[in-house]
């Protein structure tokens, strides 16, 4: 079983050689092998075999290999012309073939919004492995990259068994707002991964400078981190800081409570409470927009949609751009319908428990894309 207490570095393949520096600082390595862009085909998976079978060879004993799948690099529906399911399908192939290489884990790598996050995660994790996310952000550290608000990517991908989420940003100043975002709601550890801007500072004052941003970022949540680039001593003082800083303090949030109901579209999250009332029912169509403005103009606290069969999946996958100021809400009596919407809704979606699907295999089907059952 994967130790999520120890506290992570993260080091770029071109530092390797630091593994045993931080591990001798207290912090367990973890040695990324950025694989390649683009979508997995032959070349790709050639390209790599060879970049993992290299770093597996190399790797330094009691280092964690883990194989940095870069998100983006294609763009899907509803935003570009490449299937969701396609995309997913990407990171499925990428980390079977991670796994079968030696991997120890897969990170989904700055991510720019949920649904670059979503494919490599709903991909990513039928190989078995652990899979981390880190999401870019944009400006001070305010949005996601590429659009999309943090807290509603935070709470979509933690219910979709992530075993750890974070950002990346060169600039660690501006990991603290995002940081400060969600560190009230973890239940798998935050990271935060930086790079070597010291610009050329004594040794002495670079390695004073590392620790202090690893012990505010760690005290913001993030206990696994990392800075690409890095030379020895600033890597040294950066592990030694982590492995040594306090546990964070920051009060804890119980977002499951069932008090209060945390849906999730890709601009925000909703909070609700059981009293919630859904619209009726529409059907599950190519094209839902005017039938969702007419909804949301009529004051309805969340839309829900009735799909039929499996291929209803893909008009939601077409709807998500115009799934994103109500909580979306699925009621369907077939299981595989149930099962290709909730995994084309970019978010966290709500299952409508008047399905006449029995009431467990009904929450195990939510359970499976994180959704929540009222």
């Amino acid at each position: 079983m994967m130790d999520t207490h120890r506290r992570r570095f993260f080091l770029e393949y071109a530092q390797r050689d630091l593994c045993p520096v931080v591990e001798a600082a207290g912090a367990l390595p973890v040695l990324a092998v950025p694989l390649p862009e683009g979508l997995f085909d032959k070349t790709w998976a050639a390209q790599a075999e060879k970049l993992l079978g290299e770093a597996k060879a190399g790797c330094p004993a009691g280092a964690e290999l883990c194989a940095q799948l870069p998100a983006g690099g294609f763009f899907m529906e509803p935003y570009g012309e490449l299937p969701f399911a396609q995309g997913a399908e990407h990171y499925a192939a990428a980390a079977r073939l991670a796994q079968e290489s030696g991997a120890d884990s897969v990170l989904i790598h700055r991510a720019g919004s949920l649904l670059q996050a979503r494919a490599g995660v709903l991909g990513a994790r039928q190989a078995g492995l652990p899979v981390y996310v880190t999401m870019e952000i944009a400006g001070e550290g305010e949005d996601l990259l590429r659009g999309g608000n943090i807290l509603s990517a935070f709470v979509t991908l933690q219910e979709l068994g992530i075993a750890a989420f974070g950002f990346y940003s060169a600039v660690a100043g501006i990991l603290q707002e995002p940081l400060e975002m969600v560190a009230p709601y973890p239940r798998v550890p935050l990271i935060a991964i930086t790079r070597d801007l010291a610009g050329g500072l004594p040794v002495p004052e670079a390695q004073e400078l590392f620790a202090s941003r690893i012990a505010r970022l760690t005290a913001l949540g993030a206990v696994w981190q990392g800075v690409w680039g890095a030379g020895e001593p600033e890597a040294e003082a950066a592990a030694r800081t982590l492995a040594e800083a306090p546990s964070p303090s920051v009060p804890k949030v119980d977002y499951l409570s069932e008090e209060e109901i945390w849906a999730a579209g890709e601009q925000q999250v909703f909070y609700l409470d059981g009293g919630i009332e859904f619209s009726d029912p529409i059907p599950c169509e190519s094209d839902m927009a005017d039938e969702i403005i007419r909804l949301e103009h009529e004051g309805e606290e969340a839309i829900c949609i009735q799909p039929e069969t499996p291929e209803d999946g893909y008009s939601i996958s077409r709807n998500n751009a115009n799934l994103i100021r109500l909580p979306a809400v699925f009621l369907s009596d077939d299981e595989e319908a149930l099962d290709s919407v909730l995994f084309a809704y970019n978010g966290r979606a709500i299952v409508d428990s008047r399905s006449l699907l029995p009431e467990d295999r009904l929450e195990e089907i939510a359970r499976r894309y994180g959704a929540v059952v009222i």
